[in-house]
């Protein structure tokens, strides 16, 4: 009965980490431009007829990429991208990209993210020098009514491809994802993108995460009851 009693453990464990997932995906529910993440079971091979409809020995955490709602917030700084595309900032470890656009201005006029990451243009850091700022549907960045740069804003081929970092920021290593100028999507100045988690439906998996794992834990401890019995059976002979 081990085999079956660790088969069953395997599972429980799964579980958990579709638990964690989905407490992620909770927490994040109110942080701006956060996507959801999705725990999946691989499914069994192609032609192994044993496999088919069970969930395979693998698991695997995508990515829900559509995307969520604009909220007003009438801050011009405040970013949000309608359509595929990413804003591109750099950090200490690179280039990213990302979805929250709660940007500000550095004391040296640079346009930064809350984390202090540079926010990039047609060729580097956007510095911003005057009063009026001025952002349009294109990306394109006036001050005092003169063009002084325009957002960089990426899309990808291989989305899934991507590195989803912890701080909402997004890696493309190697290009896997295939980065290219993103010419569809319009900037909504002084909007944000919220999250696209949906919270009751993230309670309503966590409850079924739970069922899920206390039916593997009752079928555990069966198997151990059967498993006891056996031996004293066996002990009796």
């Amino acid at each position: 009965m081990t085999n079956g009693i660790e088969i069953l453990a395997n599972a429980a464990i799964k579980q958990i980490n579709r638990l964690d997932c989905t407490a992620h995906n909770i927490a994040n529910a109110n942080t701006p431009g956060f996507k959801a993440e999705r725990f999946r079971f691989l499914m069994g091979t192609a032609g192994r007829k044993a496999n088919e409809g069970r969930p395979a020995q693998e698991s695997a955490t995508s990515v829900d990429y559509s995307p969520g709602v604009l909220q007003k917030t009438g801050n011009g700084l405040d970013l949000a991208i309608n359509g595929k595309g990413f804003f591109a900032v750099q950090t200490k470890d690179g280039v990213a990209y990302t979805k929250d656009g709660r940007f500000m201005l550095s004391e040296n006029g640079e346009l930064v993210t809350r984390a202090g990451d540079y926010v990039l243009g047609r060729t580097g850091k956007i510095i911003i020098a005057g009063g009026d700022i001025q952002i349009s549907q294109d990306g394109v960045i006036k001050v005092d009514g003169n063009d002084i740069d325009a957002l960089k804003i990426m899309s990808f081929r291989e989305p899934p491809a991507l590195v989803k970092l912890n701080t909402g920021l997004y890696r493309d290593p190697d290009n896997l994802a295939g980065a290219k100028k993103e010419e569809n999507s319009r900037i909504q100045s002084g909007y944000l993108e919220l999250s696209n988690v949906k919270t009751i439906k993230e309670m309503v998996e966590m409850i079924n995460i739970q069922r899920t794992f206390e039916s593997y834990q009752k079928a555990i401890l069966t198997v151990s009851e059967q498993d006891k019995m056996s031996t004293n059976r066996i002990g009796k002979l």
